[in-house]
């Protein structure tokens, strides 16, 4: 009799688990709810990473929590089954003062892209300008005003002010940028710059053919294919132009590589700013730009490659920038480099150690580095030179904007509400389409990141992590068939 009840225990202990993963796979009701906190285990999330970055897990009154202390921090989703479309991500935390806290999914691999969302703005939760009534169900578009205006944000954005008064927070504004004094240039120029993985630039068009062409490398330095593309796109985001890029059917670390050349021409284009997106690993490297266009410029960020096997020497780099909070990092183990910015120098002395510079200089500034393998990321444009410096975007606010300055007049943001649960940890969240996210070992991947967070010295602690999956419900029948046939595959694929 005890062995009976033994192996029934047994029987049980290994059934249960299945009979539960497999309902939440199911989800014959079209919504699966997984969570995640500090110091548990989840089947479906893991732990924010970096352990660097985190604390270990803390506890007070309201419960568990990690601190980052360093960002962005990473952790992975792992959906029940392949069948849900979207998933939306709460997380309870604790700002404190930090200046924001944003949640993005990962969108693209190659690029290490991600689509941020706000959680929590303390400048903008506390400003004490006039918030403009939103007339429309349009999300969280919220419009801020110095002055005591009195429209909706519907007829701010209908009449726009000059884009100079104006600063943006996750928020596109809606219109577009026109010069009226442009001129074409009417030749070609040659920019011989070597930039390493994904990057994005912006131009301006006006009677002229647009004409690019892109010199590029695989430099095999890391095991593995290295693919990517090159896409045009007009102010609409219609693709104009594309063209992908191939391995070169060497995936070993041998640093081999051999230059080509990617060409694009687009004729009787209507005027405005077109963005080009340059997309690969980190073995893909651009080296040269030759375009007919005035303009070239890049978008927050600018990772300069050394030019080891390319050139008898590495060289120095000069480029343009009105981005007045910057992060430097070189990836090499034995880099030390030197960045100058007018009469500053910032030094970054060690391999993958961010060095957090702010740059005192109004507007844009001449900046070098003494060498390649300097990777720069901050909120604004930089270009490889004076005259093909360009920015039609407002203002983006940083931890380091002056609002104060009375020239800036609006701010037009994207917020989330303000909601705290009973324990008083702040709640909020997004919801993401997963047909448009990218997944790494069929996980899906997000970054919770503090920008700010090194300027205003806060930490962010973590409590909770909440996940639910969507897709169309179907009845209960055809939810027990179609996870017996997935389990039956299953078997069958570790069968043969």
């Amino acid at each position: 009799m005890r062995n009976i009840v033994v192996k029934t225990f047994i029987v049980t202990v290994g059934i249960v688990p299945f009979f539960w993963l497999s309902w939440l796979s199911a989800a014959p009701d079209g919504e699966r709810v997984v969570e995640w906190t500090p110091g548990e285990r989840s089947a479906f999330i893991q732990s924010p990473l970096p352990a660097e970055r985190v604390s270990e897990v803390l506890s007070d009154e309201r419960g568990t929590f990690l601190t980052v202390m360093n960002e962005p921090v990473y952790f992975s989703v792992f959906p029940p089954s392949n069948e849900f479309t979207s998933a939306a991500i709460d997380l309870a935390f604790d700002p404190h003062d930090a200046f924001a806290v944003e949640l993005g999914g990962l969108m693209n691999v190659a690029a290490y892209a991600f689509d941020f969302r706000p959680l929590s703005n303390s400048v903008l939760e506390n400003i004490d300008w006039t918030s403009l009534g939103n007339t429309e169900d349009d999300g969280m578009l919220t419009v801020f005003a110095k002055d005591n205006v009195k429209a909706s944000a519907q007829d701010f954005l209908a009449h726009q002010p000059p884009r100079s008064a104006i600063v943006t927070y996750r928020a596109t504004l809606p219109g577009t940028y026109r010069e009226p004094s442009y001129t074409p240039r009417g030749r070609s120029q040659e920019f011989t710059i070597s930039l390493r993985g994904s990057h994005e630039y912006v131009t301006y068009i006006k009677n002229e053919t647009f004409r690019l062409r892109v010199r590029y490398q695989d430099i095999n330095r890391t095991y593995g294919p290295d693919e990517g593309y090159v896409r045009v796109y007009n102010e609409g985001g219609v693709v104009m132009l594309e063209e992908r890029i191939q391995d070169d059917d060497d995936v070993y670390e041998d640093q081999v590589y051999t230059s080509r050349d990617i060409t694009f021409e687009g004729k009787n284009w209507p005027e405005g700013v077109y963005r080009v997106e340059l997309s690969g690993t980190s073995d893909i490297v651009w080296r040269s730009f030759t375009t007919d266009q005035r303009y070239l410029a890049f978008k927050n960020r600018l990772f300069i490659a050394d030019d080891v096997g390319y050139l008898a020497q590495d060289r120095q780099t000069s480029f343009v920038t009105n981005s007045k909070s910057i992060v430097f990092e070189t990836l090499h183990a034995d880099s030390a480099h030197r960045v100058s910015f007018g009469s500053q120098e910032v030094l970054i002395p060690e391999s993958h150690t961010k060095v957090y510079a702010t740059i005192r200089e109004d507007g844009p500034v001449l900046g070098t580095t003494d060498a390649g393998d300097v990777k720069m990321t901050g909120e604004g444009k930089f270009s490889p030179s004076k005259d093909s410096f360009f920015d039609p975007d407002p203002k983006p606010l940083t931890a380091r904007t002056d609002l104060g300055d009375d020239s800036l007049r609006y701010v037009v943001a994207s917020l989330a509400p303000v909601e705290t649960d009973a324990d008083g940890w702040r709640v909020a969240g997004s919801t993401f389409d997963l047909t448009t996210l990218a997944t790494e070992l069929g996980a899906y991947k997000f970054a919770l990141s503090l920008p700010g967070l090194m300027t205003d010295q806060q930490t962010v602690d973590l409590h909770r992590i909440t996940v639910t999956f969507r897709k169309p419900s179907i009845p209960l029948g055809v939810a027990i068939k179609n996870e017996l046939r997935r389990w039956r595959d299953a078997v069958l694929d570790r069968l043969l």
